[in-house]
């Protein structure tokens, strides 16, 4: 997460408005980023063009208190196959997961409410203006519509109030190793499957994310939201083509992160079977997860306390194994080499720079240790 500074004053295009996020500073790449009104750009931007200070000043919460929407901001520049809605939609899925999963993760280990721990806060919203700042435009699945702009009444997602997003909040190495394989993935070079497969995994992840229900909240809408974490993790697991995939897969690509604790990679949590497997927490806490979708898909009869872990909801769990299994996946492991142990200074650098790296798996680490 980048400070807005008003250096290198490049051309930007706005593509969509996020009402209910509250950006401190940017997330961003050389062709895309999601910043706050008050960002250098945006301002630029409202200089050139004075109806889209128009647009931002018309979003208000549901009580009618000034709501400031977010810009997903594209460089004007960037080659056009970064410019379709796949693209954007991933840029979006690399900030929610890098966000969401981590404030469930420390909600779980501090016992404290954290409003970014659903991806609701960071919809776009359907009205934009149009390409030359002029009417206010909609196209989605169910319509295309053109309005004026002096007519619109813009308004946050009712579900949640506008959340805040600091550097604090962010996973820093996911979203920087995310961000370089969105450059890669959107680029016009060809697609390989893995990158393909990341990117349907995290749009997949971001509906699991979500509130299960807007209202009226009930058992099964839970239930729902682990069916879409587990096909998240499965379509990240999928070795491409005909190969094989089932729990078994999956399961190897949690056992292929490299643990920080050692609680977490010895083999000591019993799989039942036919034949009983010892298995690492992570595989005993994910066979769990499988078993709940695999009887509410299925209709099978849930008991209301198999949606809770060790006192805290399965769910959470199930969004810190995702991250765990996107380590794997990307091999998001400190692999900087160590320096010679005789030059103190590079040593010292070193040490800090793994701790700070190791930190953010740590907290995930922590949070599957709250299973036992």
């Amino acid at each position: 997460m980048k400070e807005s500074s008003g250096a290198n004053l490049d051309d930007w295009t706005p593509i969509v408005a996020l009402p209910n996020l509250e950006m401190s500073g940017a997330i961003e790449c050389q062709h895309a980023a999601i910043v706050s009104p008050s960002d250098y750009r945006v301002k630029k931007l409202c200089e050139d063009h004075p109806k889209l200070t128009t647009f931002l000043s018309k979003f208000s919460g549901q009580f009618r208190e000034q709501v400031w929407p977010s810009l997903l901001l594209l460089r004007t520049d960037a080659p056009k196959s970064y410019y379709t809605a796949e693209a954007v939609t991933a840029f979006r899925d690399i900030i929610s997961l890098s966000i969401a999963p981590y404030a469930r993760a420390r909600r779980m280990l501090y016992d404290q409410a954290n409003s970014l721990v659903f991806t609701n806060t960071f919809q776009f919203y359907p009205w934009m203006l149009d390409k030359n700042f002029e009417d206010m435009l909609l196209i989605n699945p169910a319509q295309m519509h053109v309005h004026m702009l002096d007519e619109f009444k813009g308004q946050s997602f009712p579900e949640q109030s506008q959340a805040s997003v600091m550097s604090g909040d962010i996973d820093l190495p996911l979203v920087e190793k995310l961000l370089d394989k969105w450059i890669v993935r959107f680029s016009e070079a060809p697609v390989v499957w893995e990158d393909r497969a990341l990117f349907r995994s995290l749009n997949m992840a971001n509906e699991a994310g979500r509130v299960p229900a807007l209202t009226a909240a009930t058992f099964y809408d839970v239930g729902r939201s682990l069916a879409l974490w587990v096909s998240a993790y499965e379509i990240l697991a999928h070795p491409g083509g005909t190969g094989k995939l089932d729990f078994g897969t999956v399961s190897a690509l949690l056992e292929s992160v490299k643990w920080c604790d050692m609680k977490l990679s010895a083999p000591t949590h019993t799989i039942p079977g036919k034949i009983p497997q010892q298995k690492q927490l992570a595989t005993w806490i994910c066979k769990k997860i499988y078993n709940l979708r695999n009887d509410f898909l299925r209709g099978n009869d849930v008991d209301g306390p198999a949606l809770l872990l060790s006192g805290k909801v399965i769910i959470d769990f199930a969004a810190c194994l995702y991250r765990m299994a996107l380590t794997g996946f990307l091999d998001l492991h400190f692999n900087v080499p160590m320096p010679p142990s005789e030059d103190a200074e590079a040593m010292g650098a070193f040490l800090n720079q793994r701790m700070t790296f190791n930190a953010f798996q740590g907290v995930y680490e922590d949070a599957l240790l709250t299973s036992i």
